[in-house]
């Protein structure tokens, strides 16, 4: 008996044909989470990454070329033990102060069978620190400097020096100190002394560098105490201000010299040059 094959294969490519469209109308199934396509994945790092950029640009702030190569800093002059000798804030040295160290020296003198002390001078006394009053060298003064020389160098980008040239403030004594001892009613001195400059180092057991301006109050202001100390001692930070502008306006008239301005001085060269040229 023969198979009819031709028939049989017609029976199954119909039965496939009616079941196709049967099959192409089921839902497909959801696509687990973690199988995700590759297409998907770098869009999202690319807005991810775009979005971690912009925020960085705003972020991230932009520090003056300047300020890498001349950093500024504040710091207490130190005596040849180094120890520091500067005030960090307002020391009050008042009359009884001195009555107190001049009873101590009789005492010791007593003591010792000898008369008189060793002398001192007023300047030299511990007095009282105000901690409500900082040095101006700590806050009004650096920030008028750092102005000043962002100033200086935007005018002059020649004059950015080519390695680290640090900038140091220094401060010494800031003192409210009596003028008289004998005088119950004597007024007081604010004086106040600052180094702005290059930092002193030593090499080869001597100091080298410091040059830049040395300001100390010739003739400090002078008030009673009472007006001194009203008003959380306003007119102390006023007097102290009004003197830091006084060494800053020194230091600017120094800046040329401390930073001279290369392409400045380039200047004339190619001036010369040019005018030697036409004349041959």
């Amino acid at each position: 008996m023969k198979s009819n094959h031709p028939l049989l294969a017609a029976a199954l490519l119909g039965s496939f044909a009616i079941a196709a469209p049967v099959l192409a109308h089921e839902p497909a199934p959801p696509i687990p989470p973690d199988s995700a396509t590759a297409a998907d994945v770098p869009a999202v790092d690319a807005a991810a990454a775009t979005a971690v950029e912009d925020t960085a640009a705003v972020t991230t702030p932009v520090v003056p070329a300047w300020e890498g190569r001349v950093p500024l800093s504040v710091k207490l002059q130190v005596g040849a033990d180094g120890q520091p000798v500067g005030d960090k804030m307002l020391r009050l040295v008042q009359r009884s102060a001195t009555g107190k160290l001049v009873a101590a020296q009789v005492a010791v003198s007593l003591f010792s069978g000898t008369l008189g002390g060793s002398s001192f001078k007023k300047d030299q006394l511990k007095g009282t620190r105000v901690e409500t009053v900082p040095n101006p060298a700590f806050g009004y003064l650096q920030d008028q400097v750092r102005l000043r020389l962002a100033e200086y160098f935007t005018a002059h980008p020649g004059a950015v020096p080519a390695e680290a040239r640090p900038v140091q403030i220094t401060a010494d004594g800031f003192t409210l100190i009596y003028k008289e001892l004998g005088d119950a009613d004597t007024q007081y001195e604010l004086r106040q002394t600052q180094h702005v400059g290059f930092p002193y180092t030593r090499k080869l057991l001597r100091l080298v560098g410091g040059e830049g301006v040395q300001c100390q109050v010739d003739e400090p202001v002078a008030a009673t105490l009472e007006a001194w100390q009203a008003d959380d001692y306003a007119l102390v930070r006023q007097t102290a201000e009004r003197y830091s502008d006084q060494c800053l306006a020194r230091f600017v008239e120094t800046l040329p010299s401390l930073f001279p301005d290369r392409s400045a001085a380039a200047a004339p060269v190619k001036a010369d040059a040019a005018r030697d040229g036409q004349g041959a």
